[in-house]
Order: structure tokens, then C-alpha cells, then sequence
């Protein structure tokens, strides 16, 4: 399986191993090979790359496939499968992330690739149960915004009006400016009393408050005297 540079390593360091032209034993092979093309500064890099993995953004698969390359270099891993299959488990188990671990680990799972796939259950219900709450929460803030919305108003979800409803709002402004608009809805005046009252009491026709009595603008009638054929400031009783 050794091509290029490596299969005219392995004729060189053949000579070295076979000097009684017997078979070379594979461990024998295999330290010389590391020393060449893996050394021990690699694999123990490889190692604490491991001790250190997380899940993080990665999905359950990508997590597994990153895990598993790291794994066969792991001299924890090395040897039979049975005496670390429960470390492997218990490593896989601490580097995921919080909301699937507390669903996890509680499982006791201790065949690797049942813990694996128990895993990936376990991401895929997360992840409906996030879309679900998500679509929850859009609706109700719908429901919030129709509710709060004022009569006769298109509200849109976001809490803008629409175009025709700013030019409206623009318009009311203009018709107050201009003196144009309905004192009943206005609020308290500085004085305390409302427009309401005040319309109530002053003369629409004079625009002064002569209480229950009769307008006499325009009847040429004295204001003050309230005798006919003169106004109120040429009025003969006045500095009586």
C-alpha cells in the first residue's frame, strides 16, 4: 500500500528490520513508520485536541466524524475496544452541548454507537421544539399588536403604520394646525377645566360667556345697560 516517497522509505528501513530474512512484526513496522510519518509530537497534539473537543455549533454527525478521527490516535483508545468503550462514551457525553447533554446523559448509554444515535434523536426533537416555540411566540406577538391596535387602524407586525395611515396622521396634524379640528377631543386645559366645559359656557355666536342669558351681538342692544339704540362702550349708565 506504500506509493511514491514512502514505498522507497520502506525498501531502505526493510533492509534495516529484516537482517535474518524472517518476518518484520507489525508493531516493529509500525513504531518505525510513526517515527517517519507521525511522530510523537503530532499524536501527543492529537491527543489533547481530544481531551479538549466540544460539540459547539456543530451538529451530532460532525461532531461524531471529528471524534472518532481523533479517537484513532488516542492512546487511551488504543487496544481493545471494550476496555475504553465506556471512557468514550462518558468523553462524547461531556462535550456536548448543555440542552442535548441534560437529555443525554441521564440515558446511562454505554455502547458508543447507540449513544451516538440516541444523540441525534435527541437534536432533531430540540430542534422542532425551538421552531414550535418560535411560532408561538410570533403569533401571540400578532395577537398583542391586533389587540393594542386602536379601531380603524391597520397596524402593521412590526409596529409601523402603513402608508396610508401616516398620511392620515399627517393630515389631522395639518387640520389642527389650521384650527380645523373637534374640541371635544381635546384633553384638560392649563386652567383645570376641560374644552368641553368651556364650550359649554362660552357664546359661539360672540364668543364671550354671558351665562343663560341671550346673545345680543349684532342687535345693536348695550351689553351693559341692555336698552336698544347703543353699544356697551357708548353707554350713558355706564359711569353712573
Amino acid at each position: 500500500m506504500l506509493e511514491g516517497e514512502a514505498e522507497h522509505w520502506w525498501q531502505g528501513i526493510q533492509q534495516l528490520l529484516q537482517q535474518d530474512e524472517g518476518d518484520i512484526p507489525w508493531d516493529t513496522f509500525k513504531d518505525e513508520f510513526y517515527k517517519k510519518y507521525f511522530p510523537r509530537a503530532a499524536r501527543d497534539a492529537k491527543e489533547m485536541e481530544l481531551m479538549q473537543l466540544k460539540q459547539g455549533n456543530t451538529t451530532i454527525a460532525e461532531y461524531a466524524r471529528k471524534f472518532d478521527d481523533l479517537c484513532r490516535f488516542s492512546k487511551i483508545c488504543q487496544g481493545n475496544l471494550t476496555d475504553f468503550e465506556e471512557w468514550k462514551c462518558l468523553k462524547f457525553e461531556g462535550g456536548l452541548r448543555e440542552d442535548l447533554m441534560s437529555s443525554v446523559v441521564p440515558l446511562e448509554i454505554r455502547n458508543f454507537a447507540e449513544l451516538v444515535n440516541k444523540s441525534k434523536l435527541v437534536e432533531e426533537c430540540s430542534k422542532k421544539v425551538a421552531i414550535a416555540r418560535a411560532d408561538r411566540r410570533e403569533a401571540l406577538g400578532r395577537d398583542i399588536i391586533q389587540y393594542l391596535a386602536p379601531q380603524g387602524r391597520n397596524f402593521k407586525f412590526n409596529g409601523q403604520f402603513d402608508h396610508q395611515n401616516r398620511n392620515q396622521q399627517n393630515g389631522n396634524f395639518l387640520a389642527r394646525n389650521n384650527g380645523n379640528y373637534d374640541n371635544n377631543n381635546l384633553g384638560e386645559e392649563e386652567g383645570g377645566q376641560s374644552q368641553q366645559t368651556q364650550d359649554n359656557s362660552v357664546c359661539s355666536r360672540c364668543g364671550k360667556d354671558h351665562g343663560n342669558r341671550a346673545c345680543r351681538y349684532g342687535t345693536h342692544t348695550c351689553f351693559s345697560c341692555g336698552e336698544y339704540g347703543h353699544i356697551s362702550r357708548n353707554c350713558p349708565k355706564r359711569f353712573v
